[in-house]
């Protein structure tokens, strides 16, 4: 009872001070909303002891302030760094820890984690947390299987991650003999493929499900070379000299082209690169990447 009378009388003079204070804000609020600032984070603790009763009001509030920096930032194509994408990745643990089965905070920060600033270590870590908490939730141990085949190469682990997803409620039949595939090691780039068409298919936003289709696009090219090259090995014994080595031998009619706007090129591996890196943004998009401050190619 006590709880509740300081939670209605500190709300209470919230309120009153609000009042006092809102011809002092309204005064200052036009300049300083043309600027992008980030907020103090309070430990994760202090958050819910402040929060008291009102903790799922508290983590929609800090998702609200984290979700418009970012998307001021972004819709000004401003350079967002390292310790933005730290601030952002602090941000998401708090409210987790407020409300450890709200959403949205998993999939923004392992969006923007990974793909803009290769934060691979933070974005699983977020990911384990909702892995945990949301436990009928098949795509956060998906996503955290892609993460860990494709940003860090642990097949095995990025396999266990899958299993888990298969055997919650509407996970995607296909996800067992994905799995079996990553525990073979085998067929990377068709693993891929798949991912990311799943992640497609269940996109929402149009500007990034066009992104996924370019990188899909792309890895189907990557794909028919991979393929090609291995029939000139089984044909002649050995790997080709070049990519251009395939058209010669009839094996291909015509390198295709990097979506991306770069040029595929055969490693002295014997894989097959790119000297786009297949970069995020579609080439068509000119100027600076607003993460990662590079020219798109």
């Amino acid at each position: 009872m006590k709880a509740k009378v300081l939670s209605f009388a500190l709300l209470a003079m919230l309120i009153t001070g609000y009042a006092l204070l809102f011809p002092i804000v309204e005064g200052v609020r036009s300049p300083l909303i043309k600027v992008q600032t980030r907020g103090m984070i309070l430990p994760p603790l202090v958050t819910k002891m402040l929060s008291l009763e009102f903790r799922g009001i508290a983590a929609d509030f800090l998702f609200a302030r984290a979700s418009q920096y970012f998307g001021g930032k972004i819709a000004k194509r401003e350079v967002v760094d390292k310790n933005d994408m730290m601030w952002l990745y602090r941000n998401m643990i708090v409210i987790t820890d407020l409300d450890p089965y709200f959403e949205d905070p998993y999939y923004f920060g392992n969006s923007l984690l990974t793909w803009d600033v290769g934060m691979f270590k933070e974005a699983n870590e977020l990911l384990k947390k909702g892995v945990d908490a949301r436990t009928w939730d098949w795509q956060l141990p998906f996503y955290l299987g892609f993460n860990k085949f494709y940003f860090l190469h642990e097949n095995k682990e990025a396999a266990d991650y899958l299993l888990i997803a298969s055997k919650r409620p509407g996970a995607y039949d296909f996800l067992p003999t994905l799995a079996a595939r990553l525990y073979s090691s085998g067929g990377r780039t068709e693993a891929a493929i798949f991912f990311l068409t799943s992640f497609m298919d269940n996109e929402r936003d149009m500007r990034i499900k066009k992104n996924y289709a370019v990188r899909i696009d792309a890895l189907k090219r990557i794909l028919f070379l991979e393929r090609s090259v291995a029939r000139f090995k089984s044909k002649t014994g050995r790997l080709p000299r070049s990519l251009q080595a395939l058209v010669q031998s009839g094996t291909i009619q015509a390198i295709p082209k990097d979506p991306y706007g770069g040029e595929f090129y055969l490693a002295g591996d014997g894989s097959i690169k790119t000297t786009s890196n297949l970069a995020q943004f579609h080439p068509e998009e000119k100027g600076r990447h607003p993460v990662m401050n590079k020219r798109v190619p």
